[in-house]
């Protein structure tokens, strides 16, 4: 129907697009519906509703979510005006990007960074060699203590480790197109960011099994140091008065590279509404406004760097955006859900001690070649 939008959002998002609906409606007389969904709704939902033309104008989620919906034609691609582009951290377009392609517009940004326990380490390691001689100060196995925990063996957090030093999941082209037939789970940097995780272990200066709720109830109990996403801990005070967050210590004076997450609002390939949403996007007060809003809503960086601006006397998330601008975008193609397997079967293998880092590393490099090449 003219003069209308819909949006489909999640139940954090919604009252933040309610409210600017509301005021966009004022503005422009076009009439805003959004809908509160869940995530996996809206995903799936989308994606049955788009061969019959129905469904949103526009959906807000996740940026791997994109390359799906892209090849089930799901999604458009859009076209930012340069000035306006110019004003996201380049990360974030990238996340939001395939094959070339921008097909949604970021809001705000999320990956790991290094937190650590002011009482036990006033200031933090800045290398990996003085990471591991604070680790050896610290712990001690006997009482379950140790001075450096990372989730394991699951690797989004451990993904620094691996990525410092070359590590890789897909190979890209010239333009930015993931390559699936460039595999990089067994290149020398992935094999050598494993082998200090490997050694970490050996050396009884690391669990080799972490779950990601005993890793958090560490944290939350003692504080030690670990990497850790921006979700959950920014916005509480009382941890903020006693840990601190910093970039990932350097690895042979090599910048580890953290995934980057991004979330942002993707518009309908059979979009009857493409000149509103056009206006909506295109529109840099819109942007800042989701964008601060969602921040006080939800505490994570905001990709238009405007509205960062807004929010950056807060230092629990400078330190976090300062890690996030040396990362990658977390690969947006369906076929990540077949590499998280074998990948954690992989460090699963390395962390029990069942295989070397080379050995499981090649193993699952050809697994998922194989797999690709059918």
């Amino acid at each position: 129907m003219d003069g209308q939008l819909i949006i489909w959002a999640d139940d954090t998002r919604t009252p933040i697009f309610k409210e600017l609906a509301r005021e966009y409606t004022e503005m422009t007389g076009i009439i805003v519906t959004v809908y509160e969904m869940t995530m996996d709704a809206i995903t799936e939902q989308v994606v049955t509703a788009s061969p019959a033309g129905e469904g949103p104008d526009l959906i807000v989620g996740a940026h791997d979510w994109i390359g799906r919906l892209v090849r089930n034609g799901t999604i458009a691609a859009i076209d930012l005006p340069e000035a306006l582009l110019m004003q996201f951290d380049p990360v974030t377009i990238e996340a939001m990007s395939f094959e070339g392609k921008l097909y949604g517009v970021p809001y705000s940004r999320e990956g790991v960074a290094l937190l650590y326990n002011k009482d036990l380490v006033p200031e933090p390691p800045k290398t990996w060699d003085e990471l591991v001689a604070l680790t050896r100060e610290i712990t001690n196995p006997a009482i379950g203590q140790y001075g450096f925990i990372v989730e394991l063996p699951f690797p989004y957090n451990s993904f620094p480790v691996l990525s410092a030093l070359g590590g890789y999941i897909f190979g890209q082209s010239e333009e930015g197109t993931l390559l699936m037939d460039d595999i990089g789970l067994d290149s020398v940097g992935m094999i050598l960011g494993a082998t200090l995780i490997d050694w970490l272990i050996e050396e009884g200066l690391m669990p080799g099994e972490i779950p990601w709720e005993t890793m958090t109830g560490l944290l939350r109990r003692k504080g030690w140091n670990g990497n850790h996403r921006t979700l959950e801990y920014s916005s509480r005070r009382k941890w903020r008065s006693k840990r601190g967050v910093a970039p990932i210590p350097t690895i042979c004076g090599q910048r580890p590279r953290p995934f980057v997450g991004v979330s942002g609002h993707s518009g309908h390939r059979v979009l009857p509404q493409q000149g509103n949403y056009t206006r909506l996007y295109r529109e840099p007060v819109c942007n800042q406004r989701v964008d601060v809003e969602n921040f006080e809503m939800d505490p994570r960086p905001s990709a238009f760097i405007p509205a960062f601006e807004e929010t950056k006397d807060d230092p629990i998330m400078n330190a976090f955006a300062e890690s996030i601008s040396f990362g990658m975008p977390l690969p947006n193609v369906p076929e990540m859900n077949v590499v998280w397997s074998v990948w954690n079967d992989a460090m699963t293998l390395i962390c029990n001690q069942t295989l070397s880092p080379h050995e499981a590393l090649k193993q699952a490099a050809q697994v998922l070649e194989d797999t690709f090449s059918n």
